[in-house]
């Protein structure tokens, strides 16, 4: 018998995804992208994202997803990452969040992630502080009044078993 992690693959999304995507952003998060949002940045940046599929007759079912986009210089920005409410708890954000990083690794024009998480999603941010994403700032109104964020960064050239940068080093404020 299959379980639910055997039966997921990742890929790269395609324009046929979109509405997938939608309603999983819209399940995850109150402020919820617009379509013409997530197409844009899909048109923009396809080969950084990562989608989570479980086979559902002849075709695939979005259960997760991942967009990275690149930022200034040598930056990248995971802007979102989020799974369908019935398939969390089952390694799917873990295995999105690898593989985005796998993907910036590749390409080699990325040195750091970038990120920003809600303080109070417990779950979010332990995952990747579990990854090695340190706190770089907090900003109490980072999306407006009472949207505080933390701002959280990974470096790609440390090598799995480093210590994550800390306060002090390169100016990081995290632990």
């Amino acid at each position: 018998m299959t379980t639910i992690e055997e039966a997921v693959r990742y890929r790269e999304p395609t324009q046929a995804d979109l509405p997938d995507i939608q309603v999983i952003d819209g399940a995850a998060f109150r402020d919820r992208y617009p379509f013409f949002v997530l197409r844009q940045f899909m048109d923009l940046n396809s080969s950084r994202c990562v989608v989570a599929v479980e086979p559902c007759g002849d075709e695939d079912k979005v259960v997760g997803y991942a967009m990275t986009i690149m930022g200034e210089g040598s930056r990248a920005w995971l802007i979102s990452l989020a799974v369908s409410p019935d398939r969390r708890g089952h390694g799917y954000g873990r295995g999105l969040l690898r593989r985005s990083i796998r993907v910036c690794r590749h390409k080699g024009d990325v040195d750091e992630i970038w990120l920003t998480v809600d303080p109070k999603n417990v779950s979010a941010y332990n995952l990747f502080r579990e990854f090695g994403f340190v706190l770089r700032e907090h900003d109490e109104r980072y999306f407006g009044e009472d949207e505080p964020r933390d701002v959280l960064v990974y470096k790609l050239h440390r090598l799995p078993g480093d210590r994550p940068v800390g306060a002090g080093e390169n100016g990081y404020t995290g632990a």
